[in-house]
Formats: structure tokens, C-alpha cells, sequence
């Protein structure tokens, strides 16, 4: 080492870089499955002995020599021989060392004695990257987090500076030294929130050009193997918040196993700079195009040829292993357990492209799964339960489908379909707007090739627009849906006329379907069923029961004329059946008129028109409501003696008589009690749906509370284990209720629910859910995480732009906690917002007429708000009173509150 002296400082570090290799190697822990031997990496290696390094070793004719950092080498030979950690250690302060102390002689050249900014600035890395050796060797395994902590805080920000300029010993260092002890550290702690997650680890590799198929897809394989260790099974966890946590815990491995996925498929073949891996994974696609076939006369029979068709940056030799874990992935995610729908969208791509590649390839051999998982048995055995379910799928799919048709994007129907449905739900008029402007498009006609789609395969939505226009109290925009249909050459059927009855019974408006039915008939299309039932039953939901009747009665009328060839209303004429009764009879129960239904089921026997299973769950309800068991015995003797079975609505209607009163039982009681009536259903032939389950939940917290923990646990694993569903907005909500009525209230479990089950990304849960939320922490003094809720679903933000609306009552509750905690500034902003809102959303919901208690949606003009805010309807409520009181009301708010609250004293 004495000669180094006699030689250029670049000379130098390409000797000790050579030395270090000749001499030391790096020692893997004998348990990893990160093994450093040489070898292939094909299928006929075991993996403890074939693996190859994770990250790159550093070679001996590395030196200083610069290079662009690039994330095409996977391929390049490379020895996997490296220094142990305190001899590397020493060489690389050795290195650091001469550069600072070093004496520039006269004889060196003028590059040699002048450093460039580059140069200075690498020596400032190499600094930091000893140092980073140092946490290492210091704190040993408890180092790796700290270490990768300095690493992104110091050495990361001077690499993404340095753009290409970045030496090799550096980056051979950092694998050394970092990377392989991180990759090793996170397959042990994949929960651990104090470690990068595999999606950053892929990144930061494929930016330094470390990543390598085969040893990344260990990685890859262990966090499979991790996912599969965690249960489903509510049963197997103390309690519903130690269930949902788990829950949640797996959602997000399952995020960061998609997101590594879509860091692997950027493409290798053009450089990347530090920094950009996280982009172009965002931004990009995943592979498309359709792979060839192969016969299973390759070399490398089944899907693995396949794969490497989407990836022609690597040679198939080295894609064995990252094949078969996306198989793996294949199996996992469409696996029905998992339901949480941002991870179900979020697959689809990864679907789509293993679509390709296994529609493409022969059937995958269940003896293969034993070669590359042997040393995972728990991945192993769940790959080999759910095999028959994969090839079921992938045989099915095959059989009925083009495989090309997974490279085709999604149809733009679906979106709208998505959009239409959130805007149905939530009332939403600017949203339904905005949905129909992406159906119909910005052009008063469209061109061509669009009237072309709305031809082919569009044509139903647009008795759905005519439907939801009417129920929001919005005829004119109907009229013009009607309108423009006929204009592209769509004539309107008996299931648009039926679509403008439906809307108008949402309106509850029963003059505007008497006037739709006046036209019907005068238009001269023949009549059906399911217009005549839409009629008899709107006009009874809309609150005209005495004209739901009558029009029963005529439809039996008319029908009898037109036998007996009477009147010249035979196109309008349709049998009576049991659909208008049952219709009928639902109708009149919601409004209590017991008797009345009586008399219609004996008008129904005198026409001759039988019961069926739907017309005795109508019956069944409200007496086992009201307890008349003597009643329903006589319904179930009648339904036997016509050989009606019951049906999972009549379990449901039965479920509130078996669990009443369960809250006096003991918790192992109440669990037989579910058991046995799940076990009823089911020997029934009865398959219970989300409606029975949530039925379920709700029964048994009402009456046992906390106590009824083990039955609700019950009920959650029966859903998750056999019937694969997501839970639906209203379970969700009983548990959120279920928190906050505990004394004090639960409110930690209330934040769990909600981020382990990642809820604000679920767009199936409704506005009722988070109002009940946001007045749940308000009402506990968690006053901030009530902010929070409403700065992210229901700000102006989101409302003005096709939102979700919220009730003065939970602006009440918020603006109190506010006030309560002395948070002036932020109750100040929520009465702006709560004006803003109704600015931006005036018309549809409540200015219309609508009730005052719920901000009004949509924007028909300006001037109906204004309207309802000159007679005061909602200056009446107690938020603006709270507002007013404190001083919280804006400038030209006051007037008019103060003019609609003393209108009333005559004053």
C-alpha cells in the first residue's frame, strides 16, 4: 500500500476498487434468501444456491469512470463478489482520505491539479457514503433504517444533482453497502412503517440501474408470501378493530405490491435520471400488445416466453422467476376476498397485461408452482388452492372471448355508467350534468362516428338521463334528452315512457305522472306490465293511494272490455297479474293501511290472479315487526300449501323476529343464534345478499352493543370466507355508530375503520356515512379530524365541482365543536364554505322546493337561490343562528339573515 503515493490519485482508486475485490467478499446472513453464488437463473436452479445479488457488486475496472446512469443492464456480467463491511470501510475512508490530503505536485497536468465542480462534488458524496457506512457498522441490523433514512436525506439529493455524472465505485458501494442489507431487512418487516416501502426500494434501483429481474423478484415473491400469512378471517382476531386493521394493513401491501409491478414495467431502454422513476411509474402504461403464442416445444415452455415478449429489454433467461410472480400476483388479485375497490381498480391494468400473457401461452402446470415456491410454502399452498379457480377463469375466458380484446382500453360507457350512478345517488344535478355532457358530447349534434356509438350500444342511457332529470325535479332537461334522441334517429319506447313515470315518483310528484300517462295513451304505443305497474305504483309512493287504486281497478277494466270486444282501447289493454297487486300492497304497508291491502288481495283472488313469493314477504314484514307470530304461522302454512319457498327476503323479514331480544343472550348464544339461521338459509337453498348481512349487524348491535362483538365477528367471516363481498356503506356506517355510542366514544377505533379500510378512496361510500363521521368527532371534541372529513369530501372544492352535498345539521355540529374550541379563524372559513356551497350548487335538492334542512344541488340560476333566500327558508336553521351569534357571518350575510328571522315577529 506504501506505493500508492507514487501514483495519480485516479490511479490509486482503481487499484484499492481491484484489491478489494481480489481480496474480500461480502457475507450474506445464512438465512437470506439473497445468496451471492454464481450460477443461471433459469427454472433448474434452487433458489438458495442460484440467486444472484440483488444489486450490482462492484467490479475491478469500475474505478472513477463515470457513467450514465442507466436502467438497461440487467444482462451485463458482473462478479457478485464484495469487500465485508469493515475492510470496505476502511478502503473506501482510505480513498476519501488522500483525496483531502493529497499535494499537488507541479508535474501533474492541469485537469489533475485544478478538480472540476464534479469532482469536488463527488468527493462530497463519497464523504457522506463512508459516513453512511459508519451508522451501519455502528448499530448494526437497528442501523438499516437510520442508514436509509441518511441515505434519502443526504446521499439521494447529490445523486439526483449530479445527473449523469455520478461515479461507478459509488453506486457499486452503495449496493454493497446499503442495498443488499435493506432488501434483506425489508423481507423480514414488510409492515414496518420506519422502512421504504418495495415500491420506493424498486424505484431508487431503477433510477441507479440496480435492478435486476431475478433477485427483485424475490423480493417480490417474499411480500407475496407476507400477504398470504395474513388472514381474512375475522374469526381469527380478538376483535372488529383488530379485524379491520389487518384489513387495512393488507390493502396496503397490496398497493405497494402494484406499485413495484408498475415500477418493473417502465421501459429499461431509455435512460432514466435520478428523480424520475416515481414519475414515469405514474404516468406510464403497462405493456400492451398482443405476444404470440408458442408451442410447448420451447425451451422455455408455458407463460414465460410470453412475459418476456412484453419486456424486450431482458432476454426471457432472466424473466423466469418475475413470470411466475406475477402469476402469483394474477392469482392473489383476483382472488374474491380482496373488495377494496381503489385496489381493484388499481389491478386493472396488471390484469389486462397478464390477460395477455396468459391468454397467449399455454396453461401454466401446477408442478411448476413446486420448482419456484418450494422455499414459500405459504405462498405455495395458497397458489395451489386457487389454481382450479385461476385456469376455471382463464378456460372460460378463452372460450368466450378474443384475447386482443384485453390490449383494448375501456369502453368510455363504463365511466359514464360510474358517473351516472354516483350522481343518482348523491342528488346531484351539476354531477348528472356533467355526465351527460360526457355521453352526449360538447357539440349540439354530434359527429358521425359518435351518433354511430349511441346507435350501436348507448341507446338505454338515455331513459336513464329522462329518469333522473325528472326525479330531480328537472323536466326541461328531460324534454331536451327526449329531444335530442329523436334528432340522432332514437325513437322513444315504452321503457322511456316508463323511465319519465319512474322519475316523476322520485319527485314524488303524482300530477306529472298523471300528465306523462295522458300522453302515453294518446301517443298510441302499446302498453306492457311493467308501465301499467310503474303507474299504479307511483301514483300510491307519491302519496295518491286513492289514484293508485282506481288505476288498478281500470287496468282490470279495460282488460275485461277488450275480451268481450267493448271501447277501442285494445293497444292500452294488458292482463292483471300479480305484479300491480304486489306493487300495490307494498305501497299501501309503507303507509299503514293494513286493512286497505286486505281488501286488494281479495279483489286480486276475485280476478282470479294468485299470490307469489314476493306478495307474502310484502305480508310477512310488518307482522313480524309488530310480533303477530299467530299471523305469520298462517302466512308460511299458506305459502306451503301453494308450494312457495321462501326466498332470501323472507329470511331477511324472519331475521328481525330470530334476533330479537339477542342482547339478553350470552355472546356464545348469540353466535349459535347466527350460525344456525346462516346454516337455515343455506339448507334452504338460499343464498343471504349484503341486505340480510347488514340486517345482521344491525340487529345484533342494536340489542347486545359491545356484547354482541364474537356474533357480528361471526357474521363478518361468513361474508368474507364464503360469500367474497365488500362491505357496504351502510355496515360501515353501523360501525362507525357502533364507536361513537361507547361511553366515551371510540374514536380511535372510528380512524382505524376509516384508514385501515383506506374509505376515502372507496367510491361506493355515501355522504350519510361521513356526515355521521364528521358529527361523531365533533361531538367527541376530535374537532380537527372533523375538519379534516369535511376539507376532503365535502368543501366547496369538491361540492361546486359534482360533490358531495351535506345537511345544515352537520354544519351545525362542526361549526359547534369549532366554536367550541376556540377555532374562530377555522369556523369563520366554514361559514364561507357553507355560502359557497349553496352558490354553487342552488336549485335542484332544496331551492326548489325542496327540504330546507339540506343545502340544494345543482345550478339552474342564480336567481332560484336567491329566491329562497329572500323568504328565508334557510336562514331559518340554527346554523345560521350559531353563526350570527358569534359574529361569524359575512358582510351581506347579515342582512338578509336578520330580514328572514324578523319577517316572522312581524317586525
Amino acid at each position: 500500500m506504501s506505493e500508492l503515493s507514487k501514483v495519480c490519485l485516479r490511479c490509486r482508486a482503481r487499484i484499492l476498487a481491484a484489491s478489494r475485490v481480489q481480496q474480500t467478499s461480502w457475507q450474506q446472513p445464512r438465512n437470506s434468501s439473497y445468496s451471492t453464488a454464481a450460477g443461471d437463473v433459469g427454472p433448474q436452479h434452487d433458489d438458495q444456491q442460484s440467486i444472484r445479488a440483488a444489486t450490482p457488486a462492484p467490479t475491478a475496472d469500475a474505478g472513477w469512470k463515470l457513467r450514465k446512469i442507466k436502467t438497461n443492464n440487467a444482462t451485463r456480467p458482473r462478479r457478485a463478489a464484495f469487500a465485508d463491511s469493515s475492510s470496505s470501510l476502511a478502503i473506501f475512508k482510505n480513498i476519501v482520505g488522500e483525496q483531502q490530503s493529497r499535494d499537488v505536485a507541479a508535474s501533474e497536468s492541469t485537469a489533475a491539479t485544478s478538480p472540476s465542480t464534479g469532482q469536488m462534488a463527488n468527493l462530497g458524496l463519497m464523504k457522506d457514503v463512508a459516513k453512511m457506512q459508519e451508522i451501519l457498522g455502528r448499530d448494526g441490523d437497528a442501523g438499516v433504517t437510520a442508514a436509509y433514512g441518511f441515505f434519502e436525506t443526504n446521499i439521494y439529493p447529490q445523486i439526483s444533482q449530479a445527473g449523469s455524472e455520478v461515479p461507478q465505485i459509488l453506486i457499486d458501494q452503495l449496493s454493497a453497502v446499503l442495498f443488499r442489507r435493506l432488501l434483506i431487512k425489508k423481507a423480514e418487516s414488510f409492515d414496518s412503517p420506519e422502512l421504504p416501502t418495495v415500491t420506493r426500494i424498486s424505484e431508487i434501483m431503477l433510477e441507479l440501474g440496480l435492478l435486476k429481474p431475478p433477485n427483485w423478484a424475490i423480493l417480490m415473491i417474499q411480500l407475496l408470501q407476507h400477504i398470504c400469512r395474513v388472514s381474512t378471517f375475522p374469526t381469527d382476531y380478538t376483535s372488529i378493530e383488530s379485524y379491520e386493521n389487518a384489513m387495512g394493513r393488507r390493502d396496503a401491501l397490496l398497493h405497494d405490491l402494484l406499485g413495484a409491478w408498475k415500477v418493473f414495467t417502465v421501459p429499461r431502454f431509455t435512460a432514466l435520471r435520478v428523480g424520475d422513476a416515481a414519475k414515469a411509474a405514474k404516468q406510464g402504461l403497462y405493456p400492451s400488445g398482443y405476444p404470440r403464442a408458442h408451442s410447448s416445444s420451447d425451451r422455455w415452455p408455458g407463460p414465460q416466453r410470453a412475459f418476456a415478449a412484453l419486456f424486450p429489454q431482458y432476454t426471457h433467461l432472466v424473466l423466469h422467476r418475475p413470470t411466475w410472480a406475477a402469476i402469483a400476483t394474477y392469482a392473489l388479485l383476483t382472488d374474491p376476498v380482496n373488495r377494496n375497490q381503489s385496489v381493484l381498480e388499481k389491478a386493472t391494468p396488471f390484469l389486462r397485461m397478464m390477460g395477455q400473457v396468459l391468454f397467449a401461452s399455454p396453461r401454466p402446470k401446477r408442478n411448476e408452482l413446486k420448482t419456484v415456491f418450494g422455499p414459500y410454502p405459504d405462498l405455495h399452498d395458497y397458489c395451489l388452492s386457487r389454481w382450479p379457480a385461476v385456469i376455471a377463469v382463464l378456460s372460460n375466458r378463452m372460450a368466450a372471448l378474443d384475447p386482443r380484446s384485453f390490449t383494448r382500453p375501456p369502453r368510455s360507457v363504463d365511466n359514464i355508467y360510474r358517473q351516472f350512478d354516483q350522481a343518482l345517488k348523491r342528488g346531484n344535478l351539476e354531477a348528472m350534468k356533467k355526465a351527460w355532457q360526457e355521453f352526449w358530447g360538447m357539440d349540439d349534434v354530434p359527429d358521425e362516428a359518435r351518433v354511430k356509438e349511441l346507435l350501436a350500444e348507448n341507446v338505454e342511457l338515455f331513459d336513464q338521463f329522462i329518469m333522473a332529470y325528472m326525479g330531480l325535479k328537472q323536466p326541461e332537461l328531460a324534454i331536451d334528452v327526449w329531444n335530442r334522441m329523436q334528432r340522432i334517429g332514437v325513437k322513444p319506447t315504452i321503457k322511456t315512457w316508463n323511465s319519465m313515470i319512474d322519475g316523476c315518483t322520485r319527485a314524488k310528484n303524482p300530477h306529472g305522472i298523471k300528465t306523462v300517462w295522458q300522453r302515453l295513451v294518446a301517443s298510441g304505443i302499446e302498453l306492457d306490465t311493467t308501465v301499467w305497474t310503474a303507474r299504479i305504483s307511483g301514483l300510491i309512493r307519491a302519496g295518491d293511494p286513492e289514484a293508485g287504486l282506481a288505476a288498478l281497478n281500470e287496468m282490470a277494466k279495460i282488460w275485461e272490455d277488450s275480451r268481450k270486444g267493448q271501447g277501442n282501447s285494445f293497444v292500452i289493454a294488458v292482463k292483471p297479474t300479480i305484479e300491480p297487486v304486489n306493487a300495490a300492497l307494498s305501497g299501501l304497508l309503507r303507509l299503514n293501511r293494513m286493512s286497505t291491502a286486505k281488501t286488494v288481495l281479495g279483489w286480486a283472488a276475485r280476478q282470479g290472479i294468485a299470490p307469489d313469493i314476493y306478495t307474502f314477504n310484502t305480508l310477512l314484514r310488518p307482522m313480524v315487526r309488530k310480533g303477530q307470530h299467530d299471523e305469520v304461522d298462517k302466512i308460511f302454512q299458506m305459502m306451503r300449501d301453494m308450494g312457495i319457498e321462501a326466498d332470501a327476503a323472507t329470511f331477511t323479514i324472519l331475521l328481525e323476529g330470530a334476533l330479537a331480544d339477542v342482547g339478553a343472550e350470552s355472546p356464545e348464544r348469540q353466535v349459535q343464534i347466527v350460525t344456525k339461521f346462516i346454516r337455515d338459509m343455506e339448507a334452504a337453498g338460499v343464498k343471504a345478499n349484503m341486505q340480510t348481512y347488514a340486517k345482521m349487524i344491525y340487529v345484533l348491535l342494536q340489542e347486545g352493543g359491545d356484547n354482541a362483538e364474537a356474533a357480528v365477528k361471526a357474521v363478518l367471516a361468513h361474508i368474507w370466507s364464503n360469500a367474497g363481498l365488500e362491505l357496504t356503506s351502510h355496515i360501515y356506517t353501523m360501525l362507525a355508530e357502533h364507536y361513537f355510542s361507547r361511553d366515551p366514544p371510540d374514536t380511535v377505533a372510528v380512524t382505524s375503520l376509516i384508514e385501515s379500510r383506506n374509505l376515502h378512496d372507496n367510491r361506493d361510500i355515501d355522504r350519510i356515512f361521513w356526515e355521521r363521521v364528521i358529527k361523531g368527532y365533533s361531538q367527541a371534541g376530535e374537532t380537527d379530524r372533523a375538519l379534516h372529513i369535511y376539507n376532503r369530501i365535502f368543501a366547496p372544492s369538491n361540492a361546486g365541482a359534482g360533490g358531495t352535498i351535506i345537511t345544515f345539521s352537520t354544519l351545525y355540529e362542526l361549526l359547534f365543536a369549532l366554536v367550541r374550541a376556540d377555532k374562530m379563524e377555522e369556523a369563520a372559513k366554514l361559514v364561507k364554505s357553507a355560502r359557497n356551497i349553496m352558490d354553487a350548487t342552488a336549485g335542484g335538492g332544496g331551492g326548489g322546493g325542496g327540504p330546507p334542512e339540506q343545502i340544494p344541488e345543482g345550478a339552474a340560476a342564480r336567481g332560484v337561490i336567491d329566491a329562497d333566500i329572500k323568504t328565508g327558508r334557510f336562514w331559518k336553521h340554527r346554523f345560521w343562528h350559531l353563526a350570527d351569534r358569534y359574529g361569524l357571518l359575512q358582510e351581506d350575510l347579515v342582512a338578509p339573515f336578520h330580514a328572514a328571522n324578523t319577517a316572522d315577529l312581524g317586525m
